[in-house]
């Protein structure tokens, strides 16, 4: 028999994304350009203030923080996208990711995930990262 892989990351991104739509959707509201010069002329502490005020409409103090860093594309032809680096740090689960952001959507993609303490599996471990996003929401 050929062992199977089961893949657990397209699923815990998909709760991740689902528990930071709110953040996404408010940080869309920024003005591009103020966003897009920021980030290219190293301007990260505006930009992690612009961050954490949208964090801090939907997530619980030191629970989701912009992680320092950031990028833009921006090619002829193609819409823009920003992409920043986040953390999520909850019920001993710590996230680090990339959040993504287009004209109509967003995307996540961890980079690093950890599970201090006993793990019962990779199941087990994707439940507790539903819990503790879901904890860690104000709403």
């Amino acid at each position: 028999m050929i062992p199977v892989r089961i893949d657990h990351s397209q699923t815990r991104e998909k709760i991740l994304g689902e528990s930071i739509r709110g953040v996404a959707t408010d940080l869309r509201l920024i003005d591009l350009p103020d966003l897009v010069s920021y980030i290219k002329t190293g301007q990260i502490a505006s930009v992690g203030s612009l961050v954490q005020s949208s964090i801090e409409l939907s997530f619980k103090p030191e629970t989701l923080r912009f992680g320092h860093a950031g990028d833009v594309f921006l090619e002829w032809g193609l819409l823009p996208c920003v992409c920043l680096d986040m953390e999520f740090h909850h019920q001993s689960v710590h996230v680090y990711f990339r959040l993504m952001l287009e004209a109509e959507e967003a995307a996540v993609e961890i980079t690093y995930i950890s599970f201090e303490g006993e793990t019962g599996g990779p199941n087990q471990n994707t439940i507790r990262l539903h819990d503790a996003l879901g904890e860690a929401r104000i709403n």
